[in-house]
């Protein structure tokens, strides 16, 4: 067994992430499937819809909402709302320690961005990811944290551009 930190479980972060969010926050997952303006009211989603919304490298990826890598494909042209999780740096701190920084990336379409309870569905989904994950144990992540204590990347900023504009969220760990 080494004694040396491989970050061996940092390919499943991501997915791991995702996980998480299917079983702890159901209007996430509504603003990414229903493009109406009343999104936050509809239905809650089974598991298996979901999964439906969790790209696995099908051909179309305009079919899917969650992806585990960084960056809006300039060739989408469909009015949508996604979600990217990845993992966007690692400082080794010793031989067996390292900070990890998770970027949360929300692109939305200009149209359908504002919802009818006057809010924003990036606002909203930023607002509901750093709610569900920060502080939360995370299988295979340990605990993510919003919070410049843990770690001075820590932030939210403003990303994408018309007619996909968006937030990234930058979030902090700990892994041995």
């Amino acid at each position: 067994m080494s004694t040396n930190n491989t970050l061996e479980l940092m390919p499943l972060i991501p997915y791991n992430i995702i996980n998480y969010l299917v079983e702890n926050n159901e209007l996430i997952w509504k603003l990414l499937k229903y493009n109406e303006s009343n999104a936050w009211e509809q239905d809650n989603l089974t598991k298996a819809e979901k999964g439906a919304l969790i790209y696995a490298g099908q051909v179309n990826m305009e079919d899917y909402r969650v992806f585990l890598d960084s960056g809006q494909d300039n060739s989408w042209t469909i009015e949508s709302c996604i979600l990217r999780i990845y993992t966007a740096q690692a400082f080794p701190t010793n031989q067996v320690v390292a900070r990890l920084q998770i970027a949360f990336e929300i692109y939305c379409h200009y149209k359908i961005s504002t919802m009818s309870n006057y809010q924003t569905r990036v606002d909203t989904i930023a607002q509901q990811i750093i709610e569900t994950v920060h502080g939360a144990e995370v299988g295979g992540v340990g605990k993510l944290y919003f919070n410049a204590m843990r770690g001075s990347g820590c932030k939210i900023q403003e990303i994408g551009s018309i007619p996909f504009r968006g937030k990234g969220i930058v979030m902090c760990n700990w892994v041995a």
